[in-house]
């Protein structure tokens, strides 16, 4: 009988637990904008929690053709095998970041 009780509470953290990352804010950010956890990213997105786009919604990838497929044409796969947000200028980046120098929108203030 303990052994059901256990694996029912096991069942149900999992459940809940993959429920959370599975339903997103109502006003989740697409690519490139600011987050503190993947709830606030769009589906297909995390809130990457390190490295050059911490505090940013991001998805993985190894060519920016994947990232160009997935969310358009003015997005790249960076370095740390990451879209990114394309931008030319400012105005084209989501609030809280700003265009660098690579052509990517990067977060102005990084979570710690």
């Amino acid at each position: 009988m303990l052994r059901w009780i256990v694996l029912a509470a096991c069942l149900f953290a999992i459940g809940a637990l993959g429920y959370r990352d599975a339903v997103r804010s109502p006003h989740a950010k697409a690519l490139g904008g600011s987050c503190d956890s993947s709830y606030d990213c769009k589906q297909g997105t995390r809130c990457e929690s390190d490295g050059v786009l911490a505090g940013q919604c991001s998805a993985a990838c190894n060519a920016s053709s994947s990232c160009a497929e997935a969310f358009g044409a003015d997005s790249q796969c960076i370095g740390a095998d990451l879209c990114a947000h394309s931008c030319k200028s400012q105005s084209e980046c989501p609030a809280q970041t700003h265009c660098n120098g690579y052509g990517w929108c990067e977060r102005v203030e990084r979570p710690d």
